[in-house]
């Protein structure tokens, strides 16, 4: 069955909709924000909000793809023209990390319980795995960059370090959204991620 093709106004309500279910998975758990809850959050029906979504893994899928776009307009946004590529890898890298903190009482959330929910396979599974591989595709254009910039040295294939980048900065997200408040800080990051960068593609700030 294809799906219905939506309106203006059909396109904001499902905006709505996927903010408010963003908001209500982090503050009480997706298990527990039900179709009404949502629906009371923003004044509609439920059936107005099934409408727009036939069951919970539809719109936890829309809430995924909200939240990975939030991210990368962050990231993207700290982008300087003027940036080689060890300046561009080492702020995607400050950049996924600063959301984390930024958005860890909502939009990182999200992003564990998908880390939880993906052990259980299935659809969960397969939201987890698109998102870490669409992760390392721009860590790995980001490595080939900076070998024909001349910037890296690699001693391994970029592909698989790509892999252990990804790795490490999901890992220092995860842990930015559920640390305790002050215990991870700016200065402290960067010193981090230029020494990590530096030590693994050669890079020489």
């Amino acid at each position: 069955m294809k799906p219905r093709p939506e309106t203006p106004k059909g396109e904001q309500t499902r905006r709505k909709i996927i903010e408010s279910a963003i908001k209500l998975a982090a503050k009480h758990g997706f298990a527990e924000a039900s179709f009404q809850m949502i629906a009371d959050d923003i004044g509609l029906s439920q059936s107005a909000v099934m409408y727009h979504f036939r069951d919970k893994n539809a719109l936890f899928a829309e809430m995924v793809q909200a939240i990975i776009r939030h991210n990368h307009e962050l990231v993207a946004g700290m982008a300087d023209i003027k940036d080689g590529a060890g300046e561009r890898l080492l702020k995607h890298c400050l950049g996924n990390v600063a959301w984390a903190l930024r958005y860890r009482r909502q939009d990182a959330q999200v992003l564990i319980l998908l880390y939880y929910l993906a052990g259980r396979g299935g659809t969960f599974s397969e939201l987890f795995t698109g998102m870490i591989a669409r992760g390392r595709e721009r860590i790995l254009g980001h490595l080939l960059a900076g070998v024909r910039e001349g910037a890296f040295r690699l001693k391994c294939k970029p592909e698989a370090l790509a892999e252990t980048l990804q790795d490490s900065l999901f890992g220092a997200m995860l842990y930015a959204a559920s640390a305790p408040e002050g215990s991870v800080t700016k200065e402290g990051m960067e010193a981090k991620w230029r020494a990590y960068l530096a030590a693994l593609t050669g890079w020489k700030p």
